[in-house]
């Protein structure tokens, strides 16, 4: 059965700590450990850990600059499409209890030499504010309630590894994967779903219950997949929210809606079209029927006038 936190889901998070205390099966040599800073702070140094070493000078600060091909996700496929999909079905819910997601946005942190680092998880739930900020630096801001990442092929190893002790590290107690691909890189017929959460300092992976839904109280959501689509519930009213398919299904009827409309207006021009070409149909008939009433008239006048100048009463 999955862990429940007994303390109810708010929007405040404990500050950050620094390093992390690994769990059972966290590895000791893991990459993400080595990377994290202790506990203790490490004095700040002014160049950001993104920049490449051949840059010595007049480095581009911005934290969306010299994005690495693994930083930068390909939109489209079906990672592209839960990217949409999953904001849009859990918006307005998040809204109402003062959340919000941000995608594909850098969380900016301290490695254990004190230098700027940065990640970018595919959402990122925080407290709500608009507009959404470009970057969210973990040393001013509240930590993130959770971050959820959607496998890719290469994104695979990293997101089901290291990144588990890195996000815990960080402080963020909660940590979803949604594995859209095997290890060999190929698309799952059915979806997998891991959550790993930190709890009296050690990272534990849960699982799911035995109706296979997978509760995350950061998230204040139960979710199940089935086959390729997601499931979420309310963990509170137990309402379900939205699935990714009614959602496809309803996009499919707004489209299928938008071509009626289309057609339509198609058929309303073709109609005004031809009203228009009978209205000029009209006006020639109209013109000639007017031609021939004035030739009428011009004939009879020139025959009243020969029948006047032969001495015969036209009339």
């Amino acid at each position: 059965m999955t862990e429940i936190l007994s303390e109810p889901v708010t929007a405040e998070m404990p500050p950050y700590l620094g390093g992390i205390v690994a769990g059972d099966d966290t590895p000791a040599d893991s990459p993400a450990l080595r990377l994290l800073r202790p506990a203790e702070h490490a004095a700040p140094d002014d160049r950001p850990g993104w920049i490449p070493p051949h840059i010595l000078y007049d480095w581009d600060t911005d934290p969306y600059a010299y994005q690495t091909e693994e930083e930068l996700m390909p939109a489209g496929g079906p990672h592209g499409e839960f990217l949409t999909y999953i904001p849009e079905v859990l918006r307005d819910f998040y809204r109402r209890k003062g959340m919000r997601f941000l995608v594909d946005t850098f969380l900016l942190y301290l490695d254990r030499q004190g230098k700027k680092q940065r990640v970018g998880p595919d959402f990122t739930l925080i407290p709500f504010r608009s507009p959404a900020p470009s970057s969210y630096d973990l040393g001013t801001e509240p930590l993130p309630r959770a971050v959820v990442e959607i496998t890719s092929p290469k994104s695979r190893p990293g997101d089901m590894d290291d990144k588990a002790v890195l996000y815990a590290g960080l402080g963020i107690r909660a940590y979803l994967v949604v594995e859209l691909h095997t290890p060999r890189g190929e698309l799952r017929d059915e979806i997998r779903l891991h959550l790993w959460r930190k709890k009296r300092g050690r990272i534990r992976k849960m699982q799911t219950e035995a109706d296979e839904w997978l509760t995350v109280p950061e998230m204040g959501v139960r979710i199940r997949a089935e086959g390729q689509e997601l499931i979420f519930l309310d963990i509170v009213t137990d309402e379900i929210l939205c699935d990714t398919g009614q959602l496809r299904e309803r996009a499919e009827q707004e489209a299928a809606l938008c071509k009626q409309a289309e057609d339509r207006a198609e058929q309303e021009k073709n109609r005004a079209e031809q009203e228009a070409a009978l209205r000029k149909q009209a006006e020639a008939r109209a013109e000639q029927e007017k031609t021939r009433a004035e030739s009428a008239e011009e004939e009879n006048r020139l025959l009243k006038a020969k029948l006047r100048a032969a001495g015969i009463p036209p009339d």
